[in-house]
């Protein structure tokens, strides 16, 4: 058995796992989880993490470390994640992306131009275009504040992208499960920001080659540093070529996985179906046993604490409520 920790309103991310009939393969969210009293013995990841407050990551944190004790498997460290801007500064001051990020309150280098603004924790993707002086990037940063974006959570990236013919973007992507490394589909999209990708764009040369590095785990190890700097032992890199080098923009530990069922070039059917049978078997090798004595989670609040909690919040939880 397989247990996968989210957010309740994110929690369809994995069904073609959920699906496949290949492990016994459950998702529970925060929210159950916070209440539980005891777990089945599984293997457990913890995903999500960006999208929990201070005191739900502690939470999971020590949750995380019961279940350890207990002899479980288990993956992603919450107290060890860090956040997008974190990831990103570490991978650079190690010399893994070349580019560079700051926080509002800091003033790029002139060599850093063009820059963007995205957000720390959000999956929007970059909040402007291309801002190519100073002046831009302050009138950026005062336009997203005066739309209520919070100042903690804008941070200014360094452009590093390049496309692979005129006018066309791919950003790839490789998942690691434990400690396997999965290759996934690329995205092609006509515009820097590429994120989601558009149908047939490509073409069949392009496709062609996606087959090739799907087939191949052409760049699995090149990135498994990225998920080492960032503790991260479950979730998606995704990263982009830039002078020859990979370049991770971010790694998201409640990855969207999708089946691809229709598409105008029927190699990159072929690639979907390489790339999820990858995922799946690598999946299968960390699958836990579903038998044995439950993990007892321990509560060492007071009767009193508990129902302080209850009464306050309405909800019975054995973590307690945020201080």
């Amino acid at each position: 058995m397989i247990i996968l920790f989210t957010t309740r309103i994110h929690c369809r991310t994995h069904r073609p796992l959920e699906r496949s009939g290949a492990f016994d393969f459950r998702v529970m969210s925060y929210e159950r989880l916070f209440r539980a009293r005891s777990l089945p013995r599984a293997t457990y990841i913890f995903s999500d993490l960006d999208r929990l407050h201070f005191w739900d990551l502690e939470c999971a944190g020590r949750i995380h470390r019961q279940l350890g004790e207990f002899g479980a498997r288990v993956l992603n460290d919450p107290g060890r994640f860090r956040s997008r801007f974190q990831l990103l500064r570490r991978l650079h001051a190690r010399g893994f992306n070349d580019f560079n990020v700051w926080s509002v309150d800091e003033s790029p280098p002139a060599s850093a131009y063009p820059v963007f603004l995205r957000t720390d924790s959000a999956h929007r993707g970059p909040l402007t275009d291309l801002l190519t002086t100073p002046e831009e990037l302050r009138v950026a940063i005062d336009a997203q504040i005066a739309r209520a974006v919070p100042v903690r959570e804008l941070m200014i990236v360094q452009y590093a992208a390049e496309p692979v013919r005129e006018n066309l973007y791919r950003k790839l992507a490789v998942y690691r499960v434990g400690g396997r490394m999965v290759p996934a589909l690329c995205a092609h999209q006509g515009h820097w920001k590429a994120k989601f990708g558009e149908s047939g764009i490509a073409g069949g040369a392009l496709y062609d080659d996606e087959y090739r590095i799907v087939s191949e785990n052409a760049f699995g190890e090149a990135i498994r540093p990225a998920f080492d700097l960032g503790a991260i032992e479950y979730g998606r890199a995704d990263f982009g070529l830039f002078q020859g080098r990979p370049q991770v923009y971010e790694i998201n530990t409640n990855p969207m996985i999708r089946n691809l069922k229709t598409h105008p070039f029927p190699v990159r059917l072929r690639a979907s179906d390489v790339a999820i049978s990858a995922l799946v078997d690598a999946f299968s090798r960390i699958d836990g046993p579903a038998s044995g004595s439950r993990c007892r989670l321990a509560d060492h609040r007071s009767i009193r604490d508990r129902l302080r909690d209850l009464y306050c919040s309405g909800r019975w939880r054995r973590v307690p409520q945020s201080p």
